[in-house]
């Protein structure tokens, strides 16, 4: 979800608000998602490297988490609607006690719930969810629940913070051409990666649409060389 910032720059207004207005086109694409029976969205919407940006800007962040994933998991018609449920993924050790008790009800309020899977990464970074999963593996090691010899991909892949099947697509907004430490282990191997230069507030559903074509061409064509 890149680009707030430099939208709200476009619109004269301050970061904060170009921050809403990316909530609000989420909430617009996860409905979209559900219509078109996708099942798991991930989105980038807190990374470790931003608590470098002014106190000012990351404390506005952090106190619209708290209000947007409270509001998300008792007020939000799209949740209800879809039977939606809420995964906060990332190092909530680095969070204020007030942001995880937001996560921790948001997750708890939402747990039952049977639809979409939204994984909300934030605080955020795949090197940092890769050494947690790494970390893991070495005290099960120790612990003699895992032996050296059988540690493998799946092991690790095991312990990953994210909980949900490798992507199909992944989506970069803004015209950044780079994956800024986003979902490196499970974008690896098949995922589709496609890089848009838009703004995500300005995120339509006719760039989705041209991702969906995009994603099925290039499914096709690896079909057919494989057949």
């Amino acid at each position: 979800m890149d680009g707030n910032r430099r939208y709200a720059r476009t619109q004269h207004l301050k970061a904060t608000s170009g921050h809403i207005s990316g909530f609000h086109n989420l909430t617009r694409v996860l409905d979209w998602c559900n219509a078109l029976g996708i099942t798991h969205v991930s989105v980038f919407a807190f990374a470790i490297n931003n608590f470098t940006r002014s106190a000012d800007e990351v404390e506005a962040l952090m106190d619209l988490a708290t209000n947007k994933l409270r509001e998300l998991a008792t007020k939000s018609e799209l949740v209800k609607k879809h039977n939606v449920r809420i995964c906060v993924v990332g190092n909530r050790s680095m969070l204020s006690e007030e942001v995880q008790r937001a996560a921790e009800f948001a997750e708890e309020e939402t747990k039952n719930n049977t639809g979409l899977r939204l994984n909300i990464c934030f605080p955020y970074s795949a090197t940092d969810e890769i050494s947690f999963a790494v970390q893991k593996v070495a005290e099960d090691v120790a612990s003699g629940e895992v032996r050296v010899e059988d540690v493998d991909e799946r092991v690790v892949a095991d312990r990953l913070r994210i909980k949900s099947p490798d992507p199909d697509i992944l989506v970069r907004t803004s015209g950044q051409v780079r994956f800024s430490n986003y979902m490196l282990w499970q974008s690896a191997k098949h995922t589709h990666i496609q890089f848009i230069d838009v703004f995500w507030p300005n995120f339509s559903f006719f760039h989705m649409f041209c991702i969906l074509v995009s994603w099925q061409l290039a499914r096709s064509q690896i079909s057919y060389r494989k057949a």
